[in-house]
Formats: structure tokens, sequence, C-alpha cells
């Protein structure tokens, strides 16, 4: 996909690390948000994309930064339970309570260079806005 625009940039946040995702959408904005996640638990590049995951994460309000906030805990539980290391990420649909998208990863292995250890996505200073033509977000997770 042809970009003017960065995906998403990592800021730094006091003990905790974080990300600002952008997007043309609020579907592509799901999508930049989890490749900033997936990019600081892991070196993307030592990722091959063997596997396909479904993924759905509902919220129970139709409020775009708590979906947000649904979606990244439901790949981020991939990771740490399931130890699937996500790498790319497709949203196939997308309701006022519903995300549900495909990823493509691996298992866990000696070869994936882990980056940062996420224990956690915070609702923290997350707010969706409109800049221009495109929406930003800034997520912030507990490392």
């Amino acid at each position: 996909m042809n970009r003017d625009f960065l995906p998403f940039e990592i800021v730094e946040h006091t003990a905790d690390v974080g990300i600002i995702a952008y997007g043309r959408d609020y579907r592509e904005l799901l999508e930049n948000a989890a490749l900033g996640m997936f990019s600081l638990m892991a070196d993307l590049k030592t990722v091959a994309p063997r596997e396909e995951r479904e993924v759905i994460a509902e919220a129970s309000l139709p409020e775009r930064e708590w979906l947000l906030l649904r979606w990244l805990k439901e790949l981020h539980y991939l990771k740490e339970v399931e130890k699937f290391v996500p790498r790319e990420v497709k949203v196939t649909e997308v309701t006022e309570t519903t995300v549900k998208g495909i990823v493509k990863g691996e298992k866990l292995h000696d070869g994936i260079v882990l980056l940062h250890h996420v224990k956690a996505v915070t609702h923290h200073m997350m707010n969706i806005e409109q800049v221009g033509d495109l929406l930003r977000v800034q997520v912030i997770f507990d490392v």
C-alpha cells in the first residue's frame, strides 16, 4: 500500500513506551496501531507470516477508543498466552462495537528477536483525533 505518511511512530513515556498511530480512516488506524504494537514486541524482520489467525474484538460501548483498546488487548493476548508473534494485520470488518481481522505471524521461537515485554495495553491518554486528512491516536503500553 502506498502511503504519504508514516503508519506509526514510537514515543517514550516515563517508564512505559507508546506509539502514535495514523490512518486515513478508522480501519487503517486500527491496523497501524496493531503494527505499532507488534513492532514494540519484536523485530518484525525476524517474524515470518507462516500462520494466520482470526481475531475478533468486541466492546460493550460504541466508543472508538474503547474498541481500539479491546482490539489491541486481543492481539496482545496472542503473544502473551498463545506465544504467537504477529507481523501483519488486516482488518476485515468494523462496526461500532466489533472489529474482526486476520493476523499473520508465527509461534515464538529462538530466531525471533524480542524487544519490549509489553505487559499491558493502557487506556491512559488514548484519544482519537482528526489531524488534517488523518486520524491520529496515542497508545501507551505498560512495559
